[in-house]
């Protein structure tokens, strides 16, 4: 396929995702999907912007992703006014991760959350105050958020690194899950039956969409299968940690907003499809 044909094919996706977020603003009614609409906008112009404009560009739209998802998870968490120095370092982390990736600095993006972080975040909470009660509870709320809204995000991020496509693709398939499991859910309330379908519902779209897009991609076909087997139960384990975290937060699901678990619900489909999708791809295909 094309040089062409891709960058007009993204542009239309992105132009189409604008669109509804238009329409949306103007009439001010509640659509389906408005909000997870917003979020897969703003990937898409960042994976169009990388294909026509710079790279160096559009991987900071995915560091201000990063940035408000983590923003809005240490809204919702109880931890110190002395924690500030830890939340600062969190925060500092995302620029340095993303740099990392403009670089092609793979050892030391991923290390840098898993260790650097890891090890970071505890001694700046420490040194943020003279309180020792809760210290453990805020530097393990303080890193998990760090390994789910800055670490995982940073995968897609090495994703677009290696092509846009191969970005755009994992976004496609995980809209298409999510939008099936909304359906699913609504329709099947068991437990079992419903997981299984939640699977078996988009199976035939996402193979079908790895495989049509392995042209722009450069995914051999074998491979494009397996990815399109894959994504789905990656989806589904998201949606089940994501649903955990904001149950445990307090957050509802009948009140969703930014601030208020919005980003969280939107993007826990990616918690373990970027990570996953990304080191299959740089394993067996780079």
């Amino acid at each position: 396929m094309s040089n062409s044909g891709s960058a007009v094919t993204l542009i239309g996706i992105f132009a189409g995702l604008l669109l509804i977020n238009i329409a949306r603003a103007v009439s001010r009614k509640h659509f389906p999907f408005d909000s997870y609409a917003k979020y897969t906008c703003l990937f898409f112009l960042s994976f169009t912007i990388c294909e026509l404009i710079s790279f160096s560009v559009g991987i900071w739209i995915l560091a201000l992703v990063s940035f408000w998802a983590l923003r809005e998870y240490f809204s919702l968490i109880d931890i110190r006014l002395q924690d500030r120095l830890g939340i600062l370092g969190a925060y500092m982390s995302i620029p340095f991760m993303f740099y990392f990736i403009l670089i092609d600095w793979y050892g030391m993006f991923i290390i840098s959350i898993p260790v650097y972080g890891f090890l970071a975040i505890p001694l700046l909470v420490t040194l943020g105050g003279k309180e020792t009660e809760g210290t453990v509870f805020s530097i393990g709320a303080i890193d998990f958020g760090l390994f789910l809204f800055v670490f995982c995000m940073g995968h897609i991020g090495y994703l677009l690194f290696f092509a846009p496509w191969k970005a755009a693709l994992l976004i496609i398939n995980v809209a298409v899950c999510d939008v099936t499991t909304h359906i699913v859910r609504s329709r099947i309330k068991s437990t079992w039956p419903n997981i299984l379908f939640r699977y078996l519902a988009p199976l035939p779209l996402t193979i079908v969409i790895t495989l049509l897009l392995s042209g722009w991609t450069g995914i051999p076909p074998t491979h494009s299968l397996m990815l399109g087997l894959l994504i789905p139960i990656l989806v589904i384990m998201g949606h089940h940690t994501g649903d955990y975290v904001k149950a445990d937060l307090g957050v509802q699901e009948d009140s969703l907003f930014p601030g208020r678990g919005q980003i969280l619900d939107n993007l826990k489909s990616l918690f373990f499809t970027a990570p996953v999708v990304f080191h299959y791809i740089r394993y067996f295909l780079t």
